[in-house]
């Protein structure tokens, strides 16, 4: 019941912010996740409109289109020196490092975190959306006639290694079977880990940390989500001075200034 109160109460913040989101009895659930088990579930909400983005390509449509607009970009390439007026860090979870070139201190650590696909499950609805479970943050998510697993780890793994914990994996299926059982029989197909930039209190840094220096970083898994407002509101801040979008939540200062506001809600 704590957690009803709790789903429900982010529920409400998102309904008075213009999401679209719903409440979902018990009794519903089949209606918008059919063959989720719900013998033990007391209700849940879902967002009709909500989707699912693939970063790799946006990221490559979004050079695309930089380099058509005149800028220049260079990948793989060793940087030495940078000469600017402006810099605008936006590394991840190399951002901390980054910063101290221009003697700023950004609270930002590497945090590896992994994927796992399934192999083919038959009969996935098209409509399935992405089910998760409020209590142990398990979820997964349909892609084509696969399913993507996640959780957080028991114990977090801090640091640069990349690497696939596949003592991991039987936990990770027998949630799915238990929660899906139309994919008992799936196995492990891929796996894959990458970095979270994560900061104390899982908001990002974002605005002006010394003297023609800006930051965007420290998302802490929500970067993909945020990042068109975050780079249209930077951009206004560097171009015009200000930002229509109320920044001050996340700036660097807040950090020595204790005016914290801790996420809680990390995939």
């Amino acid at each position: 019941e704590e957690g009803v109160a709790a789903l429900e109460e982010r529920r409400a913040v998102q309904a008075e912010l213009g999401v679209p989101i719903e409440w979902v009895d018990a009794e519903r659930v089949d209606a918008f996740a059919p063959g989720v088990r719900k013998d033990d579930v007391l209700g849940g909400t879902i967002c009709p409109t909500d989707g699912v983005g693939d970063p790799a390509a946006v990221t490559q449509e979004l050079v695309r289109r930089a380099r058509e607009l005149g800028v220049a970009v260079h990948e793989r390439t060793r940087v030495e020196d940078v000469e600017r007026d402006v810099v605008v860090i936006a590394c991840g979870a190399y951002s901390a490092d980054v910063g101290k070139s221009y003697d700023v201190e950004l609270p930002v650590r590497p945090l590896c975190r992994q994927l796992i696909e399934t192999s083919r499950v038959a009969g996935l609805p098209d409509g399935l959306p992405m089910v998760l479970e409020a209590e142990s943050g398990f979820h997964f998510r349909r892609r084509g006639d696969r399913l993507v697993l996640a959780m957080v780890d028991p114990v977090p793994r801090w640091g640069f290694d990349e690497a696939v914990d596949e003592s991991l994996f039987a936990d990770r299926l027998a949630r799915l079977a238990y929660r899906y059982p139309a994919a008992e029989q799936a196995t492990v197909a891929s796996a894959w880990a990458g970095l979270y930039d994560m900061t104390p209190d899982a908001h990002p840094v974002i605005g002006r940390v010394a003297d023609g220096v800006y930051a965007a970083c420290g998302f802490s898994g929500h970067g993909f989500m945020q990042a068109p407002a975050v780079g249209r509101a930077l951009a206004e801040e560097i171009l015009e001075g200000e930002s229509s979008f109320d920044l001050s939540p996340y700036r660097l200062e807040r950090f020595a200034e204790n005016a914290v506001f801790p996420e809680h809600v990390v995939l």
